[in-house]
């Protein structure tokens, strides 16, 4: 009768998983409120299922967000042999965008899919979404997000998304429910070394991995800045994703630095207290 987890080693026995997030969401609550901040977390322990949220299910447009679901269903095109890593993209002259990576300056005229894909989600390259975009059916797109329970147009503007439903996605790739294990193993390692240094920023220990993806949009009257990821303290695997608006970018990056971090100092400081519990 108990979980198969258990039994094949994956969850220890008496291993006290965190549950309980609540101090944790009142201290964020805390400094949001203080600094009369426009600002939505979420967090989940992958673990067991454990959450707590501050206005999760608020929308935001999307920004760079929209990229990891773009990736997803390539890696599916690849899987289904409809593409492969080696199939050459064009890069055609409307698909240059200057607004976020330096694909656009490249003099090729066609660059293999490996090195397009890795451009999107490593340098949240706009170009390289442009280019990705022609390889895909867009109905197939809907349906993915609909799976996932995401309300957005790749192509548009107007619709939103919120931390809860970028749970979804990451939780997709961290138990493999869309790809293939090793597929969904190859687009978190990706994005373990994204040009946002979540790890300098949050005050992270080196030892400490994070499959994140950042999104930002400041044009025109837009400020949106967000981060969504996974943390992998030791056994523990936990789930966060802030949405800022109408913050400039220092104080958005402040303000994600500042949550990550009291994130991943709740996590370890409640497994200490059970440690000594077990013994």
């Amino acid at each position: 009768l108990l979980s198969q987890r258990v039994y094949a080693g994956l969850i220890e026995p008496k291993s006290f998983m965190i549950i309980n997030f609540a101090p944790l969401r009142e201290k964020i609550q805390n400094f949001i409120t203080q600094n009369n901040l426009n600002v939505s977390v979420y967090v989940e322990n992958f673990r067991d299922g454990a959450f707590m949220g501050i206005n999760e299910k608020t929308g935001f447009f999307p920004t760079s967000l929209n990229k990891l679901p773009v990736a997803i269903l390539t890696m599916k095109k690849i899987e289904q042999g409809e593409l492969n890593f080696d199939t050459m993209i064009k890069l055609n002259e409307i698909d240059r965008v200057e607004s976020s990576g330096e694909l656009y300056k490249s003099k090729e005229n066609e660059l293999p899919l490996r090195v397009v894909l890795e451009k999107m989600l490593k340098e949240s390259d706009n170009t390289a979404l442009s280019m990705l975009l022609h390889q895909l059916d867009l109905n197939d797109l809907q349906f993915l997000l609909d799976y996932y329970d995401i309300d957005i147009k790749v192509r548009g503007r107007e619709d939103l998304i919120t931390p809860k439903a970028m749970s979804n996605l990451f939780r997709s790739l961290y138990f493999s429910t869309v790809l293939n294990p090793q597929d969904s193993e190859y687009l978190l390692s990706l994005l373990t070394s994204t040009t946002f240094d979540i790890k300098t920023i949050a005050k992270l220990p080196e030892n400490v991995k994070v499959a994140q993806k950042f999104g930002i949009n400041y044009y025109d009257n837009d400020q949106f800045f967000h981060n969504c990821g996974i943390m992998y303290i030791d056994e523990s695997r936990i789930f966060y994703c802030i949405m800022t608006k109408n913050l400039n970018k220092e104080d958005a990056t402040k303000t994600i630095g500042f949550t990550v971090n009291e994130i991943y100092n709740y996590v370890v400081d409640e497994k200490a207290k059970f440690e000594k519990m077990k013994k």
